[in-house]
């Protein structure tokens, strides 16, 4: 719907404000800013707005500074009062104070501080008291005090000292003027002083302001004596309506409007604005919504609304806007629910009671509007109707009609919701009640008939079809129509409706009447009733209108047929052209009152074109439609703090004085990667709206969702480069320009670029290192591999050789072994023979005794022969020798055997011995 009706958007509105008559119906949307809300002193002194929308207040306590959401707090060296400001045309913005004057500056954080130029003051004239007002004046910045006169130029300041004392000093239309309490009104050209014409009349009257007046007159507004024309000829009274009041309750400060008007504050009844023709267009006082009745500045902001600085506070007064408040103020009490004009008399039902006042007395803003109470009408007032010429009454206690002053009863039926004329049936009506429907007669008055039977559910919202049949919602169930008799008003039947007759729910559906037709609205958009078919479809031009699938919760023409809707979260109107259905339309928003309506029980009548009441929580609101306004005023988001919240948490930007954004982007060491961000929009209509998103370009590149939040926080962000975004969105819908904050984390130490060359370096050393160690690597690898090969070259030559040294051995063994076995088989072989040689010598040795035996008996031939063979038996016969030999040859083959039987058996004699060794032998 947004984007659909932007189209159509304000369409003939204006570039500027106009009030068309001025009455005054109510007050305006006031917003109190009292002590406690800014912590500092009760009077404002004076008001100043910077380029960027910043408010500055003159304040007991020093400098206040407002941005729309925070106030700061600014002092002068002594701590003084200040009591005027002034913006020079270098955008520079110079303080008075008392015994102080000089000028903002901000420091490299952007917070701005004082920066004195009293010290420029000749130290005689340095005692001045207060600084009353500031001016610009050619190429001069005048600090006017009750003694004298400093102008300030190229960093000099020179004086200009009264007769008497300099009351009070104005500036209007390129011309400066000052009263002196000796010689009066006095016109200063930037080097003299020369009385105006008439001026003497002022040497013992005070004069609050001189204001731009039409052409090159000069409105001058006396502190007692009512207002004054001054032009080069001379100063004339001016017999103004308002002079009456002016003279009863003093004037003390004035302002020329943007439209023409002027606004006078006074010491004790407020603030009187004054049309050109001299007539009180507007009056506020503490009666009417002002916190105080003191007004000691006024200022009219970009957005052409006003601040009025009070004696204890802090006001700002919606003027611009084309809503007006009636409520307790005015004598009504309660929640409203229903209005009407009746016989001249505006009447307004709320939840106490029904109240009145007479419309032809609304004209004078000096006359307050005063609410009076209609008497046996206390209690919840739902509907009020003109019907018949009479005033019908819905009444929680029933159905009342207004019978001179007093609410006559109809009914006692409890609940009488809303009033139809039966179109079929001439001179009869139906009121909705809690239970059902309620028939009445008019006969010349209304009097009260029956129930109706055959239908009794809760009937209040109802309207009626071409054919007339009345169409009852009920928010629970669902839709009822109610068909009538044709010959009496009488129930014929009822048909209820749901979602199974091609509604989309059966939930909080409501029927209204748009230029004669029916229109349901539902939670899913806006649909009509198509009796051919008995269904429910789409209603195809007002959804092009209003979109798809909106939940459209009320559509209500008033009595000039604009068209009032409340759908989604938005509350508005649309004017309708002849030509057609929303052929030509006008669309306006009101979403600074859709808070404040009463929430299923929407109401609106129209009086005329200047005079719309509209009910909500705390009464009504009075909407003027003539009062044009442009919405599209640009304005632009501000941050105005940005913190690091490390360890030393600290403000590295202030929010500046004549720059939204240091000069240049801050950077941040790696430590430092957690900010707080605060914002703000200097939009002062309807601040409570004010919403924002934001994103940090680098980190988030999406839009947050809209939130009345003014501060957001990130931690532990990477390093990298930032950029913070935030924008404004106003209750009418405008998007600020964003501000914008751009900011470098720096990389830590081992990721800066000279840790970077650092590490190329060390890389391409590293590379090197690393191609020069592979290469070594390789090398004593291979040489590695070399000896390796060359250890198994010798490991397996060794193993060849140790299998060949133990294929040798083995062959030397087998070889031994048959050698030893040969040995040993000769041994044996050597032993027998050596025994058979043994045993021969023995033979041949009893040979021998048994030839000596024989020799002495033996023949001398036989003799010879016998000796020889002795010889040579004697000569073989070497047995000892033949048994040491045998002995020493048996025991290698036999292992020691005759050893080791000496050993054990040492009694043995040769003897045995011998015959151990044939047994061994098997001999």
């Amino acid at each position: 719907m947004k984007t659909k009706l932007a189209l159509f958007f304000l369409l003939l509105l204006g570039n500027g404000p106009s009030f068309g008559q001025f009455s005054q119906i109510g007050s305006p949307f006031i917003t109190h800013f009292s002590k406690s809300d800014y912590q500092a002193g009760t009077q404002n002194w004076d008001i100043l707005e910077d380029p960027r929308g910043i408010l500055y207040f003159g304040n007991n306590k020093g400098l206040l500074e407002f941005d729309g959401v925070r106030w700061r707090l600014l002092s002068t060296p002594n701590r003084t009062i200040v009591r005027s400001m002034r913006l020079a045309a270098d955008g520079r913005i110079y303080i008075g104070a008392q015994d102080e004057f000089g000028y903002l500056e901000a420091d490299s954080t952007g917070l701005p501080a004082y920066r004195s130029l009293t010290g420029l003051v000749p130290e005689q004239y340095r005692g001045f008291e207060d600084v009353w007002k500031i001016l610009s004046f050619g190429p001069h910045q005048l600090f006017c005090t009750q003694r004298a006169l400093f102008a300030l130029r190229d960093g000099e300041v020179e004086t200009l000292l009264p007769e008497g004392r300099f009351d009070n000093y104005f500036q209007a239309n390129e011309r400066l003027f000052l009263r002196d309490t000796r010689r009066g009104l006095l016109e200063f050209d930037g080097r003299t002083l020369s009385p105006v014409p008439g001026g003497q009349l002022f040497v013992g009257q005070g004069i609050a302001a001189i204001l731009p007046g039409p052409g090159e007159r000069l409105l001058l507004v006396s502190m007692n004596d009512g207002l004054f024309w001054l032009d080069r000829q001379g100063i004339e009274p001016w017999d103004a309506a308002a002079n009456d009041f002016l003279r009863e309750y003093r004037a003390f400060c004035g302002l020329a409007l943007a439209d023409g008007r002027y606004a006078i504050g006074t010491p004790l009844n407020g603030l009187l604005i004054v049309d050109q023709a001299g007539r009180p267009s507007l009056h506020l006082n503490k009666a009417t919504g002002l916190q105080n009745n003191t007004v000691l500045s006024i200022y009219q902001d970009h957005l052409q609304n006003l601040w009025l600085g009070l004696d204890n506070g802090i006001d700002y007064a919606e003027i611009c806007a084309p809503f007006k408040l009636v409520h307790s103020r005015t004598g009504l009490e309660g929640t409203g629910y229903a209005s009407i004009l009746y016989q001249d008399r505006l009447f307004l039902g709320t939840n106490q009671g029904l109240y009145y006042f007479d419309w032809k007395e609304r004209g004078d803003p000096l006359k307050p509007m005063r609410l009076q109470e209609v008497g046996q009408a206390k209690g919840q007032v739902w509907s009020l109707q003109e019907l018949g010429g009479e005033l019908l009454i819905g009444h929680h206690e029933g159905a009342f009609v207004l019978r001179g002053e007093e609410a006559v009863p109809l009914s006692r039926v409890q609940g009488a919701w809303k009033f139809l004329e039966l179109s079929s049936f001439p001179g009869y009506a139906v009121c909705g009640t809690y239970s059902g429907l309620l028939l009445y007669r008019r006969d010349p008055q209304w009097t009260f008939v029956r129930r109706l039977d055959g239908f009794g559910e809760s009937a209040r919202v109802m309207e009626q079809d071409a054919e007339g049949n009345l169409w009852v919602s009920h928010a629970y169930k669902g839709l009822y129509r109610v068909r009538f008799a044709a010959d009496e008003p009488a129930i014929a039947g009822v048909d209820f409706y749901n979602s199974g007759n091609g509604l989309p729910t059966d939930l909080f559906i409501n029927v209204g009447k748009v230029r004669g037709k029916l229109v349901f609205t539902t939670p899913e958009g806006l649909y009509r009733y198509d009796p051919s078919e008995d269904r429910f479809f789409p209603d195809a031009e007002l959804t092009e209108v209003f979109g798809e699938g909106r939940n459209v919760h009320r559509l209500l023409e008033d009595q000039s047929g604009q068209v009032w809707f409340s759908i989604d979260e938005e509350f508005g109107v649309v004017k309708v052209r002849e030509e057609g259905l929303f052929n030509e339309l006008e669309v306006h928003y009101f979403n600074q009152i859709q808070d404040v309506l009463v929430d299923g029980f929407e109401s609106v009548f129209a009086v005329d074109s200047h005079h719309v009441f509209i009910a909500t929580e705390g009464g009504f609101v009075h909407y003027d439609p003539s009062i044009e306004k442009d919405p599209e005023i640009p304005f632009g988001a501000l941050i105005r703090e940005v913190a690091v919240l490390s360890k030393d948490q600290r403000t590295v930007w202030a929010g500046g004085l004549y720059q939204n954004r240091p000069q240049a982007d801050l950077s941040f060491s790696n430590k430092d990667n957690s900010f707080r961000f605060v914002y703000s929009a200097p939009y002062y209509e309807e601040q409570q709206h004010l919403q924002y998103r934001h994103r940090l370009r680098g980190f988030q590149e999406d839009w947050s969702d809209w939130t009345t939040q003014s501060r957001k926080e990130y931690t532990n962000l990477p390093h990298g480069d930032y950029s913070f975004e935030v924008e404004a969105r106003n209750a009418y819908g405008q998007i600020s320009a964003p501000a914008v904050f751009p900011f470098t984390i720096d990389p830590p130490w081992y990721a800066t670029t000279l840790a970077r060359i650092v590490y190329l370096l060390l890389a391409l050393v590293m590379i090197f290192g690393l191609v020069r160690s592979s290469s070594r690597r390789v090398e004593k690898a291979k040489a590695v591999m070399a000896r390796e090969q060359a250890m198994e070259l010798d490991r397996k030559e060794a193993e060849y050789r140790e299998e060949a040294e133990r294929s040798e051995a083995e062959i030397i063994r087998l070889r031994n072994e048959k050698l030893q076995s040969d040995i040993q088989h000769k041994n044996s072989e050597l032993a027998s023979a050596t025994m058979h040689l043994v045993q021969k010598g023995e033979i041949l040795m009893n040979i021998r005794q048994d030839l000596s035996k024989l020799l002495p008996n033996a023949a001398s031939e036989n003799k010879r022969r016998i000796k020889q063979l002795i010889k040579t038996l004697e000569a073989d016969a070497r047995l000892d020798d033949n048994w040491e030999q045998f002995e020493l040859y048996f025991d290698q083959v036999h292992e020691d055997f005759l050893r080791r039987l000496r050993e054990r058996f040492p009694a043995l004699t040769p003897k045995d011995q011998k015959l151990c060794a044939y047994l061994r032998m098997n001999l």
